[in-house]
This record gives C-alpha cells, sequence and structure tokens, in this order.
C-alpha cells in the first residue's frame, strides 16, 4: 500500500450525507490506509481533530498539511466530504513524483439540480500526487501565515498564489463526482450542459436522491 487517502473536512455537511461519502470510499478504495482531519471528532479512519477552526481555503490547506505530515506511504490521494469515487481512482499513480496529477474525468451535481455537468478541468478534490512535493508545496504556500484564518476564503489565490504550478491530468475509466451542497464554494468554470446519466453512477436524479 504505497499511496494514503487523505480526507479534510470542516465538518459542515450534513452528517447523514458525509456519512454515505465516507461508506462510499471505504467500498472503493481497496482498504488503503485512511487519515481524516477534521473541526469535530469523526470515526473515519486514522481521525486528527483540529476543533472548529471554520471553514476556509486557508484551513483546507493546513488541515491537508497536517494529514500529510501524519501518513508515510510515498503517494496521497485526495477525497472530500462531498465527492464520489469509483474504484479505480484510488488505483491511479503518478508517473513523476514532482508535478500534481489531477483527474479531468470529473463531474458536478447539485441537491437542487436533477443533472451532471462536466467539470473537464478537474478539482482539488480528485487529484494524487506525491507526499513528499506535496508537503513541500503546502510548506512554501503556508510560509509566514498563522496558524488558522477562517476569513480567507479563496486563499491561496487571495495571495497571489496558485495551488500548484504545473498540473498534469490523468483520466480513469469511471467519473468522480462533485456534489454542490453546502461546502465553501458552489460555482464551476465549467458549462452546464445537463448530462442525465454516467458509467458507474447510472441516473443523475436517482444518485441526488439516494445520497441528498
Amino acid at each position: 500500500m504505497n499511496a494514503t487517502i487523505i480526507y479534510p473536512s470542516s465538518n459542515s455537511e450534513d452528517q447523514k450525507f458525509e456519512k454515505k461519502i465516507q461508506a462510499n470510499i471505504l467500498k472503493n478504495c481497496g482498504g488503503l490506509p485512511i487519515i481524516s482531519i477534521t473541526q469535530k471528532p469523526m470515526d473515519f479512519g486514522e481521525n486528527i481533530c483540529v476543533g472548529e477552526v471554520g471553514a476556509s481555503g486557508f484551513n483546507f490547506l493546513r488541515q491537508l498539511l497536517i494529514g500529510c505530515e501524519k501518513a508515510t506511504t510515498k503517494y496521497i490521494i485526495s477525497a472530500e466530504a462531498d465527492c464520489l469515487y469509483p474504484p479505480d481512482y484510488f488505483e491511479y499513480r503518478p508517473e513523476r513524483d514532482d508535478i500534481c496529477y489531477r483527474n479531468d474525468n470529473t463531474y458536478l451535481i447539485g441537491n437542487n439540480r436533477d443533472y451532471y455537468w462536466r467539470k473537464k478541468e478537474g478539482g482539488t478534490w480528485s487529484q494524487v500526487i506525491n507526499r513528499e512535493f506535496y508537503i513541500k508545496r503546502l510548506k512554501f504556500i503556508l510560509k509566514g501565515e498563522p496558524k488558522w484564518d477562517e476569513t480567507r476564503k479563496n486563499f491561496p489565490k487571495e495571495k497571489g498564489l496558485k495551488f500548484f504550478d504545473e498540473v498534469e491530468k490523468f483520466t480513469t475509466e469511471n467519473p468522480c463526482i462533485s456534489f454542490k451542497c453546502n461546502g465553501m464554494r458552489h460555482y464551476s468554470h465549467s458549462e452546464r450542459i445537463p448530462i442525465y446519466s454516467l458509467p458507474y453512477w447510472n441516473g443523475s436524479i436517482e444518485l441526488v436522491k439516494k445520497y441528498v
């Protein structure tokens, strides 16, 4: 097992919904170790509770760094509290150790909409990275910053930095899905062309009913 799943959560999602998300990860991850870094105590993998420091892009990165430093494997696989992942997502490993690899077979779905839409640029919620490289990048972004800051929602853009300077894409056979529910950001750069069924996940209406 050369990869660890890092699961940061501000615990702002509905508890029943988040439990279903976690059950999907446990079902599909192939027994990979999980480190959850949360703001409330949680029975999910190895849990590190940081306290209710607030939901922000800044705190999200701080939680990621804590999780990455706790892990001991070569790779980090991202997983988030409002996302669904197929089994093949957890099987991917990067070709290089100095680049972020982000899945581009990704879709969004809203709890007030009955369709999927493509997010071909991917996101931080569906990426696989060398652990040491990830730690180095996170420390660079957070250098000179306070421990926590819930006011900086769009960090590190507010600092004039990109999350990663270079991102390569990989493509899973089956898509990863991000729900736009109670998360911090509710926008997407992608054009919302309705799609009502996807491989592995099937119908969008049924998926919303099952999870939301």
